[in-house]
């Protein structure tokens, strides 16, 4: 992407055995005085590849990780770094659900080995920064993907990484969202006149991917909107939509996407 910069971009459903080792997408930063990791990813084996890679193309170990918000496809590898290695960087509300969902024998969630100095809780008010010595790294708080999304945000050149706030080519998953927030949120990241935007999933996203994005996002919220004012169930609702051809192809992970993103507004609408 730039020196020091990489992006890692997954291709979860490609006819591979490795496919899905990591999941979503993440990167890499690297400064005069640190290197961080974007994302935890979704296993052991993809934080652990990351970590590798992270040496290989800087010469050192990852000393921080941001972990954008708690689905599991970001968050499950960090137990891979639990023991000993960089300080993780997300918000009090991630990880209070991360600990609240835990399951397993232990029930412990991934980020149970991270405390004391290894965890610095990320302001969920305003942004925080990470000195890297020659490039600072913005956490900037955000929600609607989730009741709390980070995006990270390097200013020379100007990158975002967007956690699952924006997705490329592949429909968005509403299942925890606040659609409206979500939509403010989309409408925020579409104003920064960055270079390059790295979506939680999907290829990275220029200015006509990001505006692209952006006009599904209001197409869902339309369509949605007129169900809910016409009394018509998500379900059935859902069932009748498809993105309009101008905005292209919108490949889903899941053939329930419609239906969990038509029911995310109708519970909003409704007051739930």
């Amino acid at each position: 992407m730039d020196e020091g910069i990489w992006a890692l971009v997954s291709t979860p459903l490609a006819d591979h055995p490795r496919a899905t080792l990591t999941v979503a997408n993440g990167g890499i930063i690297a400064g005069r005085s640190g290197v961080a990791i974007v994302e935890g990813l979704v296993s052991e084996e993809g934080a652990r590849w990351l970590a590798a890679a992270a040496q290989e193309l800087t010469g050192r170990q990852p000393d921080h990780i941001v972990l954008t918000h708690y689905h599991g496809d970001h968050s499950r590898g960090l137990v891979a770094h639990s023991v000993d290695g960089p300080v993780l960087h997300t918000s009090a509300t991630t990880i209070d659900t991360l600990r609240r969902h835990a399951h397993g024998p232990n029930r412990e969630a991934p980020t149970s080995g991270f405390a004391g100095d290894r965890l610095r809780l990320a302001a969920e008010s305003a942004s925080s920064w990470i000195d890297m010595g020659d490039r600072k790294l913005e956490i900037r708080p955000a929600a609607g993907h989730t009741d709390s999304d980070l995006v990270v945000v390097l200013e020379d050149p100007r990158i975002i990484f967007c956690g699952d706030l924006v997705w490329n080519g592949l429909f968005p998953n509403y299942v925890d969202a606040t659609p409206s927030r979500l939509s403010a949120s989309v409408r925020d990241l579409a104003a920064e006149s960055a270079r390059t935007w790295v979506p939680g999933h999907g290829d990275l996203a220029d200015r006509t991917a990001i505006d692209r994005y952006l006009a599904l996002v209001d197409d869902v919220e339309e369509a949605a909107r007129g169900a809910h004012a016409a009394g018509d169930p998500p379900d059935a609702a859902a069932a009748a939509y498809r993105p309009p051809e101008s905005l292209g192809s919108w490949v889903m992970f899941s053939p329930s996407y419609y239906e969990t993103a038509f029911r995310a507004w109708d519970r909003e609408l409704s007051g739930g």
